[in-house]
């Protein structure tokens, strides 16, 4: 299937945790650095292909390519110095030593000399506000000198003007832009400043944009862009909580800002100031190796745990409110195929409604009013269960010959037990349940102590609880042949039954152990989805691509025959995918 159909153009996954990333000045390429092993890939700017593979003695650093894009040069955070290499050859030019100064260090921004000789980083010192900048003679392998700034802080970039590289401190009441020479001979001159905000101090998170004299910085957990040449805000934006990693296009056209939940702000500038442009969504945390606008501002990548992304910042787009996320809370999903594979059951936790979908159609055939908050839903049989705080309620399916968008409410149901615990009354603190048709049990998942209970599911008494379990919020899930109840896939109990039905007791399962029968989201008829996120069947063959938003963990999937049932909690439903080869 075409990927022009969501707002990711391309993705790679890592094998190792993505740290840095960094644009080539010619656009083409991008230079990734991941750890275990610590290796820097340089990918394809348009298709994030893999080109070239460096080996790296640790992930930690700044990476940066000469000025005409043929090497790049790895600036080793308080290790090894800077080792830099041929990106048409792949063979290593020269290493660096660091000096003693800088062994405790992170570098955070570089720049070139004009005929790309001499490169200088810029570094502060861990634990501390002191800045400073090194200067290498890249042909001769030498260290040139250090500066320690004594003017303030230096914030990213530094940056080339003629024979002279230049930076910024940023004071209380002052931006100040100075310049030194790359020589060993250096004078430092202050070229001009610049006004600043009310509310600047000593910032730790800023980015100053010098062809518009533009700085953004964090405070108190607002975004603020302040034009310093007209003294005026041109965005300041809160609400969102926002992480330090900033991007600006070199033109200034685009501003991009990482969250820590909801990925990464993308604003364009306007007579009005920056206006938020996109929400470029990703499932996965906040990053240290992006968001970081092309030379041209065109493309935009952004880096999350194992995934590098490639996005588009020019594409028409449609309106902000048709993002299909949920800002003010993720929502948890059930989702359990029929029998027959011809219907498929899903309910929301914490929602009150159950649907029953036909597979052919999407419609609903059956809606059940529940009347109570769900906080596990499973089949069993031909009825569906539904376990609410301190009830276990029971409604049989209709026959085969349903009839369309039938409702039925908690009146209709054939069971209604409540929980029988011999010392707690309530199971108000149930957090959620799993349901094994095949032990006819419910276990309850606690959230004091982190604990699961056993029950009944036609009487409701209370028939054995587990030791307490270490502290995950997933809920349980049970093995397809009932023998066992899992957490995660981290921990294990074997359920012990009394003859064919009554449970009497839960086993610990030893570390390591795998859940017996295979997973309940392995497909049954060989479908893999791989690294890439593509979606191959048993021939190896290459069915779909996976689009950004449909992406989630092994234990989010639900297989039956040729569906594939997506649990995406930024989603208001769960995804089914049909399979056709």
């Amino acid at each position: 299937m075409s990927i022009s159909w969501e707002q990711v153009v391309a993705t790679v996954f890592h094998r190792g945790l993505v740290s840095r990333v960094a644009w080539s000045p010619c656009k083409r390429y991008i230079a990734v650095s991941r750890s275990n092993p610590a290796t820097i890939e340089i990918l394809d700017a348009v298709t994030l292909e893999q080109l070239q593979t460096f080996k790296a003695q640790h992930e930690d650093g700044w990476l940066s390519f000469s000025p005409g894009s043929r090497s790049l040069t790895h600036f080793n955070d308080g290790h090894d110095g800077l080792t830099t290499w041929d990106l048409q050859t792949g063979g290593q030019i020269n290493t660096i030593p660091s000096t003693s100064h800088m062994a405790d260090s992170q570098c955070f921004s570089s720049t070139y000399s004009i005929n790309g000789e001499m490169v200088a980083i810029a570094y502060e010192d861990q634990g501390d506000t002191a800045t400073g900048i090194s200067i290498y003679n890249l042909p001769s392998g030498t260290h040139v000198y250090s500066y320690h700034s004594s003017v303030g802080r230096i914030v990213a970039p530094i940056w080339t003007v003629g024979e002279c590289l230049q930076f910024v401190t940023v004071n209380p009441g002052a931006i100040t832009i100075w310049k030194i020479t790359f020589t060993s001979i250096h004078t430092l001159t202050e070229v001009e400043s610049l006004s600043a905000p009310d509310n600047i101090g000593d910032l730790e998170t800023a980015l100053f944009l010098p062809s518009l004299s533009r700085l953004a910085y964090l405070h108190q957990n607002e975004v603020i862009i302040w034009d310093a040449q007209d003294s005026k805000l041109l965005l300041n934006c809160s609400g969102d909580n926002y992480y330090p990693e900033m991007s600006f296009s070199p033109d200034g056209c685009f501003f991009a800002c990482e969250t820590v939940d909801q990925g990464t702000n993308l604003w364009k500038d306007s007579p009005a100031g920056y206006v938020l442009h996109r929400k470029l969504i990703s499932r996965i945390g906040a990053s240290s190796g992006g968001p970081l606008l092309s030379p041209n501002g065109e493309s935009i990548i952004t880096s999350r745990f194992r995934e590098t992304l490639l996005w588009h910042t020019t594409d028409p787009i449609s309106s902000l409110s048709t993002i299909p996320t949920q800002p003010a809370g993720l929502t948890d999903f059930f989702l359990e195929f029929l029998p027959g594979g011809s219907s498929v059951v899903t309910a929301q936790q914490r929602g009150n409604t159950v649907k029953v979908l036909s597979l052919k159609s999407g419609d609903p055939w059956l809606v059940i009013d529940t009347g109570v908050k769900i906080c596990g839903m499973g089949v069993a049989g031909n009825a569906i269960v539904v376990v609410s705080k301190g009830r276990i309620i029971t409604w049989n399916l209709p026959a085969e010959d349903h009839v369309p968008n039938t409702r039925v409410t908690i009146d209709d149901s054939i069971s209604n037990v409540a929980f029988n615990h011999p010392t707690r009354k309530s199971e108000s603190l149930l957090q959620s349940a799993a349901i094994s048709p095949g032990t006819g049990c419910v276990v309850v998942r606690r959230p004091e102590h982190y604990g699961l209970d056993v029950y009944d599911m036609h009487t409701g008494n209370h028939l054995i609880a587990s030791t307490t379990v270490d502290d995950y919020s997933d809920r349980p899930w049970i093995t397809p042949d009932g023998s066992e109840v899992w957490i995660k896939t981290v921990e294990g109990w074997k359920i012990i039954k009394d003859g064919e039905s009554n449970v009497i007791g839960l086993e610990r399962l030893p570390e390591n152990t795998l859940p017996s029968g295979g997973y309940p989201w392995k497909s049954p008829q060989g479908h893999a989805i791989r690294d890439n996120w593509w979606m191959f069947n048993s021939r190896k063959k290459r069915l779909m691509w996976l689009p950004h938003h449909w992406r989630k963990s092994g234990q989010d999937r639900k297989w039956s025959g040729q569906f594939l049932g997506l649990l995406i909690n930024e989603l208001p439903e769960p995804v089914i995918i049909e399979l056709l080869e």
